[in-house]
C-alpha cells in the first residue's frame, strides 16, 4: 500500500471513530454500528417500495424480504437474519409472515426502530453541521469537492476491476 493511500485510510478511520463514537455513546448503547445501518437500509428500502407501489398502483407488502436486504446490503442471508434477530430482540424490527404463504417472511421497523433511526440520523446531521461550522464554509466546500472526487476515483477503480474480470472470463472461455 502506498504511503498516501495508507494515510487516507487512517484519516477515514479517525473520522469514523470520532463521529460514530459520539453517536454510539448518545443513542446506540445497545446496538453495533452494522445493526444500526441495517435499520437505515430497511427504512430506505421500504420507503422505495412504498413509492413504487403508489406510483404503479400496486399493493404494498408489509415489509422487506430478508433476501432483498441481503442483496442490498451485500451481506449473506444468515448474516442479515442474525442481525434482524438482534434488532427484533431489542424491539426495533418485527417479522411479518405472509398471510398467503407462511414461508414468506417480511421485516419492517417498529415505531421504536423508526424513532431510533430518526434520532440517530438527526444527531449525525447535527455533528456534521457542527464540524462544517468549525471548518468554515471555504474549507467545507473544498472537502466536499475532494470527497466527491475520491468517490469518483473509487467508482473508476470498481469499473476497471469489473472490466478486468469480464475480460478474464472471456479469455477463459476462448482458451
Amino acid at each position: 500500500m502506498n504511503f498516501n493511500g495508507h494515510e487516507l485510510f487512517k484519516a477515514f478511520h479517525r473520522i469514523k471513530k470520532s463521529s460514530m463514537g459520539r453517536l454510539h455513546k448518545e443513542f446506540m448503547q445497545n446496538l453495533k454500528p452494522h445493526e444500526f445501518f441495517m435499520l437505515k437500509t430497511l427504512k430506505k428500502m421500504y420507503e422505495q417500495e412504498q413509492q413504487e407501489a403508489q406510483t404503479n398502483n400496486l399493493p404494498l407488502a408489509p415489509g422487506v424480504k430478508i433476501s432483498q436486504l441481503s442483496r442490498e446490503s451485500a451481506i449473506s442471508m444468515p448474516g442479515v437474519s442474525q442481525t434482524i434477530s438482534t434488532l427484533e430482540k431489542h424491539g426495533y424490527v418485527e417479522r411479518i409472515a405472509s398471510s398467503k404463504d407462511r414461508r414468506l417472511v417480511y421485516v419492517n421497523l417498529t415505531e421504536a426502530g423508526r424513532q431510533l433511526e430518526t434520532d440517530v440520523s438527526n444527531s449525525c446531521f447535527q455533528i456534521y453541521d457542527e464540524a462544517a461550522t468549525l471548518l468554515g464554509q471555504e474549507d467545507t466546500q473544498a472537502l466536499v469537492r475532494l470527497l466527491d472526487k475520491l468517490a469518483g476515483a473509487f467508482d473508476q477503480i470498481d469499473r476497471q476491476q469489473c472490466d478486468l474480470k469480464q475480460k478474464e472470463k472471456i479469455e477463459r472461455k476462448t482458451t
